[in-house]
């Protein structure tokens, strides 16, 4: 079986913890996947004449999904990109403005679960009952990309052939972070990479009637923070460190940019730096900053919006 031949299907699940059928029209182009699986082996450590032990029993299990997936929308305005399910298993709330808009914000209620699939060459990996969280990374001059994580109630590993009927892949290319209007605090930093992380904290819930001993995996909490790399100002250019020491909340915007139905615009209102950390690029000063996303008035600490 050759890696670089893997499909990722994924479909929102109609009831909680119970597995969808994956077909074509579930498929989107995703790259470095990964699978793992995992039993709890329960030792007996029985007491007899002889030291060797006796054979183990499988327990509880769960899978996990990782993936990265390309930022970019539809290509049509108001219709939503093809990252929006995997978005929505992540906390995220969807609102559709037709012919305009689809925009993504935090949820505290109502996350939907989600079946994936890897299908390779012969072998179908599947978790179901899944929520996730995700890393958003943007780097100067080129493509922004997500990075998935998504826990499973239960696994299977199955022979099968890899999806063929029904696959249509979104065809719209991803845009460079290029022309980003990028501030922060009403500030143009010049920075090299932008690095958001969700940081969704995922459970899973027990559940002894359930075949796997989960019923499936829930969103408990969020601490999202950012991570951006501006060069080093003078304090009257912007005061960073001032900013730091004050407790500061500014708001984040950029953009990446492309034609109608490919625009994403990532915007953050309550910004606080962290931490920061001087730095070099290539004989450049420059500064490390950790930040926190905090919310206005709630569930409101970041919006990505295709437009």
């Amino acid at each position: 079986m050759l890696t670089a031949k893997v499909q990722l299907a994924a479909h929102i699940e109609a009831e909680e913890g119970t597995a969808e059928s994956l077909a074509g029209a579930d498929a989107l182009l995703v790259s470095n996947f990964s699978f793992r699986p995992n039993i709890a082996m329960k030792p007996r450590n029985q007491s007899s004449a002889s030291l060797s032990q006796f054979s183990q029993v499988p327990g509880v299990r769960s899978g996990v999904i990782e993936f990265d997936v390309e930022i970019k929308g539809s290509g049509t305005a108001g219709t939503p990109p093809a990252l929006g399910k995997l978005l929505k298993a992540c906390a995220f709330a969807e609102t559709i403005v037709e012919s305009t808009s689809v925009t993504y914000t935090p949820a505290s209620a109502s996350v939907p679960s989600i079946t994936l699939g890897g299908y390779h060459d012969g072998i179908i990996e599947k978790i179901w009952g899944a929520r996730g969280t995700a890393k958003i990374s943007l780097k100067d001059g080129e493509p922004g990309s997500i990075h998935f994580t998504f826990t499973g109630a239960d696994f299977s590993v199955t022979d099968g052939a890899m999806l063929s009927s029904g696959v249509s892949y979104e065809t719209t290319v991803p845009p460079a972070l290029l022309s980003a209007a990028l501030a922060v605090d009403s500030y143009a930093a010049i920075i090299g990479t932008l690095d958001v992380d969700v940081a969704n904290a995922v459970a899973l819930r027990q559940d002894a009637n359930s075949p796997s001993g989960h019923k499936s995996a829930v969103i408990t909490g969020r601490t999202p923070t950012m991570n951006i790399d501006p060069e080093t100002v003078t304090v009257a250019t912007y005061d960073f460190y001032g900013k730091w020491r004050s407790g500061n909340l500014g708001a984040l915007t950029t953009a990446l940019t492309g034609a109608a139905g490919n625009i994403c615009t990532i915007t953050a209102p309550k910004v606080q730096y962290t931490a920061i950390t001087p730095g070099d690029k290539s004989g450049v000063q420059n500064l490390s900053i950790g930040c926190a996303l905090t919310r206005d008035s709630g569930d409101d600490e970041i919006s990505i919006a295709f437009t």
